[in-house]
């Protein structure tokens, strides 16, 4: 998988994040660590884009839930605690959308797996960037 980041203009806290692939055990701490790097250089709102995202594992899912907490400020649960990271993830599902962190595009494969686990009422899922950007302003 391939990631680039890159500020929003005019937003030097907001950050978009392009994840290019497959996200899975393979790869996903490179994206928690990829996050925790943008946190502390500044950022304090992430935008994933999942354009170009084929396939998203329960891994994936466990690094989008670790980004997500992160940018609030918070350390997530270690994902060698298996399944305690998946119990925080329930809990965080529950609780309505995330306000640091917004997802954008996710095609076909991708889009369902969020949608059957609940994550699009967990993370926010805009069709483009722009309009992921302009919900930070409206919280």
């Amino acid at each position: 998988m391939e990631m680039k980041s890159s500020a929003i203009e005019g937003s030097p806290t907001t950050v978009l994040l392009d994840l290019d692939g497959e996200l899975d055990a393979s790869n996903y701490l490179d994206v928690i660590e990829r996050v925790r790097q943008l946190y502390a250089a500044g950022a304090r709102r992430l935008i994933i884009n999942l354009s170009d995202l084929k396939f998203l594992s329960s891994s994936g899912l466990v690094s989008l839930h670790s980004a997500a907490l992160i940018m609030r400020g918070e350390e997530p649960p270690s994902p060698e605690l298996g399944w305690s990271a998946f119990h925080a993830i329930a809990s965080d599902v529950e609780q309505g959308f995330e306000a640091c962190c917004k997802l954008v595009n996710p095609q076909g494969r991708v889009r369902k797996t969020l949608e059957m686990t609940g994550f699009n009422t967990f993370l926010e899922i805009f069709d483009d960037t722009a309009s992921a950007a302009r919900s930070f302003s409206a919280v």
